[in-house]
């Protein structure tokens, strides 16, 4: 037998791919020609809810907070409330100047003089209260959270030191008497925070 004789190669399979190639080039032409989209996946129209959170027709309403600032003077012992919105059109509260002498009673009070000074309280009491209120109602905005900054200048911040617990109690009093009506009207609370820095640079320093 000669030496130059080549092997005959194996019997391998083989396969006809043409006709599967056709037929997934027919399903495909079948399908993009059978599919119908429907109108509102052609419109990419949100079904949003029409009682909360963003519609396309009304913005939502921005979140903000009320600050009570407890401005304290200390060379006249006496202090005055302002409050604002986000640090923004801050203003004084009217008849909420109040000296720490006329807050606390003392052990020589007499019933009549810790009735005066019973009686001043709730009126400064009243008088925060009244003008918080006011305050978010003119405003139109969505407040989430009362917040108290207790120091004795906002402006200078921790450096300005802090204002009497007696004086900084009385809007605690009043931040607690406005949820307690939201409460009884069926509304959520606010929640009440403290602050007592508002100038941060000055913080640092």
């Amino acid at each position: 037998m000669s030496r130059n004789r080549r092997r005959r190669a194996p019997n391998l399979p083989s396969f006809d791919m043409t006709p599967m190639i056709d037929c997934v080039f027919q399903l495909l032409i079948f399908f993009i020609v059978c599919t119908r989209f429907k109108q509102e996946e052609r419109r990419f129209e949100p079904h949003l809810s029409t009682t909360e959170g963003f519609r396309p027709d009304q913005p939502p309403a921005p979140q903000e907070q009320l600050t009570i600032y407890c401005q304290w003077d200390a060379d006249a012992a006496q202090g005055q409330f302002a409050i604002g919105i986000s640090a923004r059109g801050r203003k004084a509260v009217a008849n909420s100047q109040v000296a720490l002498t006329e807050l606390l009673p003392l052990d020589q009070d007499g019933p009549s003089e810790v009735a005066r000074k019973h009686e001043i309280y709730a009126r400064t009491h009243a008088a925060l209260k009244e003008a918080c209120l006011s305050y978010i109602a003119q405003s139109g905005a969505t407040i989430d959270k009362l917040e108290i900054s207790f120091a004795k200048d906002a402006t200078l911040g921790a450096r300005s030191g802090t204002a009497p617990w007696a004086f900084v109690s009385l809007a605690i009093d009043a931040a607690n008497a406005i949820n307690v009506d939201r409460k009884k009207r069926g509304e959520g609370a606010y929640n009440v925070t403290f602050k007592f820095a508002d100038a941060r640079e000055a913080f640092r320093r």
